[in-house]
């Protein structure tokens, strides 16, 4: 006779952030999307990053840190759960009590993404992402009254877009502002057809940061000594993320994603080498 245990609230989040550890995730992308003066990689691309260098060399995950605002998001976070649910027909499900482990969705290697609710179209399939926003400033509340339309000029532009990128299957994103104080909100929808160009964009700027990450900890060189590899890497690192889907009992594949591999280590090792020897010069 085999039992099921219910995890604690608590357990839940512990092993969320087991899976995030390490991880680029949508919370990071508006970060990551910043370019600087004359380059496309800001400040805040390599401010992002370097937290999630952090946590693949101490093993140490990174805290979001407290405040008051970000306090007041996550407890207000079920109750526009439910006011949701009272604005839909459709089944809704938040992504963090209503499964067995917080949804942490992961397309690809280096990148996962939590969104807030799920909603089901009468196929009992998932017809759209929920991502929920509960401001504390009763000002921000008021200025997001006029705010009708999704665009890049949006703080969060890239943090939705995050969504589609970490389910490809579903097309429609439903970004709700809710307002704590009265029990009140707005659903705005997104829809992936209009942002197509944006979100293939996003993809590849987290495969290269990605990428850019891993080589900086195999040589031991800061992010803007590692660009030029990492962009060297990457259509080789692409090439065996789809040969892998195809690996499987498929001796010939994993020759060639072995054979690929190597390669990579050889672009890592030379990196390391030429860095050593201008220290020594």
């Amino acid at each position: 006779m085999s039992t099921s245990t219910t995890k604690s609230p608590e357990q839940k989040e512990y092993d969320w952030k087991a899976k995030r550890h390490g991880k680029i995730t949508s919370s990071t992308l508006p970060d990551l999307m910043k370019a600087g003066k004359g380059t496309p990689y800001g400040k805040a691309f390599f401010d992002a990053l370097y937290l999630v260098r952090y946590e693949r060399r101490t093993g140490i995950t990174r805290e979001n840190g407290a405040c008051k605002a970000f306090d007041w998001g996550h407890e207000n976070e079920p109750l526009a759960v439910e006011w949701v649910r009272s604005q839909l027909i459709d089944e809704v499900k938040s992504c963090t009590t209503d499964f067995p482990d917080i949804v942490f969705n992961e397309p690809f290697a280096g990148f996962g993404d939590s969104p807030d609710f799920y909603v089901y179209g009468l196929d009992g399939k998932i017809k759209a992402l929920g991502e929920i926003k509960c401001p504390m400033s009763q000002g921000k509340i008021e200025t997001l009254q006029f705010f009708n339309e999704i665009t890049e000029k949006d703080e969060y532009y890239w943090q939705f877009l995050g969504h589609f990128v970490g389910m490809s299957d579903v097309d429609v994103l439903y970004y709700v502002i809710y307002d704590g104080y009265t029990n009140n909100g707005r659903i705005i929808e997104m829809h992936r057809a209009e942002h197509e160009a944006n979100i293939q964009k996003l993809a590849d700027r987290i495969r290269f940061a990605d990428a850019l990450v891993d080589c900086s900890l195999k040589t031991g060189l800061d992010f803007p000594e590692c660009i030029e590899a990492a962009t060297v890497i990457l259509p080789l690192r692409l090439e065996i993320e789809v040969l892998t889907k195809q690996a499987k009992g498929n001796v010939p594949i994993q020759n060639q994603i072995r054979r690929i591999k190597k390669e990579i280590r050889k672009i890592i090792a030379s990196k390391k080498a030429c860095s050593q020897h201008t220290i020594n010069i």
